[in-house]
């Protein structure tokens, strides 16, 4: 993280600037109840869509969101509705504050898109590997028994045969209470997490089935550390983030907070939710209890940003698949996102997924190509190259205990609005 990233992350007595994309909104408009908002777009996508977040904010379904779309390059809906906490949150006589264009949300597994599939993209771009490449190749550990034959596409589509629901949190915390104190203030920490998941037996041969696991994303992000030679945050902010001027997409470095005495400015942040292991709400540190112990910074989890910059981000990749990208090469970026399957009876992409109305999306034969990422903290993007079409939706649904019964199919409402599906 950049020394401004830092300044503006951290309680300091410092100034903080805000971005172009938090400046100045795709749209402006009149706010009811509080609530913000704003609008555009052929066939009333936004209202429709304005509408939809209206009913679900007063119904407790989520706290807000923000909602940004484009077809070819152009915006067709931008809206924000909502609040940072949900009512239950709120001490009586305090103010609510409303969600921005210029909140920072945290994005959960969207990190395994942005920032380690991209990195991903952009070294198979400059021919520095091949998905179908050993990890061996790059991390010895990995080159003993069914291992030896996992292969990068393998993790990048969660179908290396790691077992899944691992955490590393209690040992961490217990080590840094006892006999390790500061470990979580250092690199120790993450370089505990790496030897526990790159180690861990497998549960079935790589490619036999699709298992999501943060192992995966985990092993991705030490083996683009070993590739680049820098730390992950510095290899994503170089290679990724500073070429698409994405500032607001970055880690919070938490060994850095710990070190210092800092606090998050939380100001800036949406929060995520009240975790009752960590016994305070959270915001401006990452909600993934894996990643909180390493440090903040994993290629599983740990990316906050905007969705103004998230769609950046992701009209970067479209870009990429058409051929029209300085970073990307159009045969990397097909790649990771072609519609054939690693692993058998699924439709996992390489760091990415397909849309599927179980997963709140729009699943549709008129886009065969579409792909999608998504968070449990109640984020996503959708991605269609044949329509040239970016969704991003960013929200503290988390914080709602209707996630799976309310929010999936108020996302996918979302989608059919603005597809037209």
């Amino acid at each position: 993280m950049s020394a401004s990233q830092e300044s503006a992350a951290y309680k300091e007595p410092v100034a903080t600037q805000k971005s172009a994309s938090q400046q100045h909104p795709p749209t402006q408009g009149a706010s009811p109840q509080g609530s913000s908002a704003y609008g555009m777009g052929a066939g009333g996508g936004s209202k429709v869509v304005a509408n939809l977040l209206e009913e679900a904010v007063s119904e407790g379904t989520l706290p807000g969101a923000v909602v940004l779309a484009s077809a070819a390059g152009q915006v067709t809906a931008a809206c924000v509705m909502g609040n940072k906490l949900p009512p239950s949150e709120v001490e009586d006589g305090s103010a609510n504050e409303a969600l921005s264009f210029g909140t920072v949300f945290d994005l959960g597994q969207l990190t395994q898109s942005i920032c380690t599939a991209t990195l991903m993209m952009r070294l198979a771009s400059a021919g520095k590997i091949s998905v179908g490449d050993r990890a061996s190749r790059f991390l010895q550990a990995l080159g003993v028994g069914a291992k030896s034959s996992l292969t990068l596409a393998h993790l990048l589509s969660h179908s290396a045969g790691f077992p899944s629901g691992v955490s590393v949190y209690d040992e961490l915390v217990k080590a840094n209470a006892g006999p390790r104190p500061g470990i979580l203030s250092s690199a120790g920490a993450k370089q505990y997490a790496y030897t526990h998941f790159h180690n861990l037996p497998l549960k079935f041969e790589p490619g036999a089935k699709e298992l999501e696991s943060d192992a995966n994303f985990i092993v991705l992000g030490e083996i683009c550390e070993i590739i680049t030679g820098l730390p992950l945050e510095k290899a994503y902010s170089r290679y990724v983030a500073a070429p698409l001027r994405i500032a607001s997409l970055h880690f919070i470095d938490l060994t850095i907070l710990r070190r210092r005495g800092l606090e998050p400015a939380v100001e800036l942040f949406a929060p995520s939710g009240r975790c009752p292991r960590r016994g305070r709400l959270i915001a401006g540190e990452v909600w993934d209890e894996n990643a909180w112990v390493m440090g903040g910074v994993s290629g599983h989890s740990g990316l906050f940003g905007t969705a103004a910059d998230v769609h950046t981000w992701a009209r970067e990749v479209l870009k990429g698949y058409h051929g029209r990208s300085e970073i990307f090469t159009p045969e990397a970026v097909r790649a990771f996102v072609a519609t054939e399957s690693i692993a058998a009876k699924s439709d996992r992409k390489l760091g990415f997924d397909s849309p599927t109305s179980e997963a709140g999306f729009v699943a549709s034969e008129a886009a065969p190509a579409a792909f999608v990422a998504a968070a449990g903290t109640g984020s996503s993007v959708y991605i269609d190259p044949s329509r040239d079409v970016v969704v991003v939706m960013l929200s503290n649904a988390g914080f709602s205990g209707h996630h799976s019964r309310r929010f999936l199919p108020l996302r996918a409402d979302i989608h059919a609005a603005l597809l037209d599906l």
